[in-house]
């Protein structure tokens, strides 16, 4: 095997793992310990942190792409498994071995960090092989997932988790289930074919609008309380009143038009309004 194929094949295997997500969870886990009480955290524990965030993540997506990979191949067939440059059973050995590194990495930290993680990464692949095809609970579980780092990065720095991190843990919470409802119109051409009972499916493109809709507004309308409690500096409003507009934006959007094309753009949109929000945390608790 040449080292232009070896390369391709490291890659594949990289793209497997949704690096970015890894990333950003990171990102999380230390806005997390931004919202502690102690703020403490060591070059060392970050470093662990990283580890255990990138590497569960990893596992979490190469284990969903295995499980949708039939689907995948009429839908997305350059993805790494139905394109061939990852076997099936390969992408299960891959994930596998980057959930014990995570696993690791959260032992090292501490014997509370080793135990939310354990949850965390069981309750992905619950989601994975299960709970997924269940519609709303599934959508419910995906943003439990999204929302951990925050709570791991709580529990790495006072080995507990404060009011404050349970409030930006609800936004995201809120944001994120609303955006998977959403996303739901989008595929449900694919759902059908997994039999995935998503409120789309199950209730109808219009109806997952309006609810996708109301958890967005949930969120925006709860947005000032990290403000209103004095948990941030004024810094959080203007970035923070950016987001609520988008998200508001995409509400009426999507309402209006719960179209599987619409759909598809404001789930995008969504995801640069958590993006922006999570900036807005960072910026009005750091400064």
């Amino acid at each position: 095997m040449s080292k232009k194929s070896n390369f391709r094949k490291a890659l594949a295997y990289l793209k497997l793992t949704r690096p970015q997500n890894g990333i950003m969870m990171f990102i999380a886990v230390l806005v997390g310990v931004l919202f502690s009480e102690s703020r403490s955290i060591t070059a060392y524990q970050a470093s662990l942190a990283f580890v255990t965030a990138f590497s569960l993540n990893g596992s979490s997506m190469a284990m969903n792409d295995y499980f949708d990979r039939h689907v995948d191949a009429i839908n997305s067939p350059n993805r790494p498994i139905p394109s061939g440059m990852v076997p099936p059973k390969g992408a299960i050995v891959f994930s596998l071995i980057l959930g014990a590194l995570g696993l690791i990495a959260a032992a090292f930290t501490s014997y509370v960090c080793l135990a939310f993680a354990l949850l965390a990464y069981a309750s992905a692949m619950l989601y994975n092989s299960l709970v997924k095809m269940s519609g709303l609970p599934g959508n419910m579980l995906v943003s439990f997932n999204v929302v951990a780092p925050f709570v791991y990065g709580s529990l790495l720095s006072d080995s507990t988790v404060g009011v404050k991190v349970l409030i930006f843990a609800l936004l995201a919470f809120l944001a994120n289930t609303g955006r998977e409802v959403v996303k739901g119109i989008s595929d449900v051409e694919g759902d059908a074919l997994r039999g995935v009972r998503s409120v789309a499916r199950s209730m109808g493109e219009k109806r997952a609008a309006i609810l996708g809709a109301t958890l967005y507004a949930l969120a925006v309308c709860l947005s000032p309380l990290p403000y209103v409690l004095d948990y941030v500096s004024f810094l959080y409003v203007p970035i923070v009143l950016v987001c609520d507009a988008g998200f508001i934006y995409s509400s009426v959007s999507i309402i209006r038009s719960p179209s599987k094309k619409n759909a598809i753009r404001v789930k995008n949109y969504s995801l640069a309004w958590m993006l922006i929000a999570l900036l807005s945390f960072i910026v009005g608790g750091f400064l």
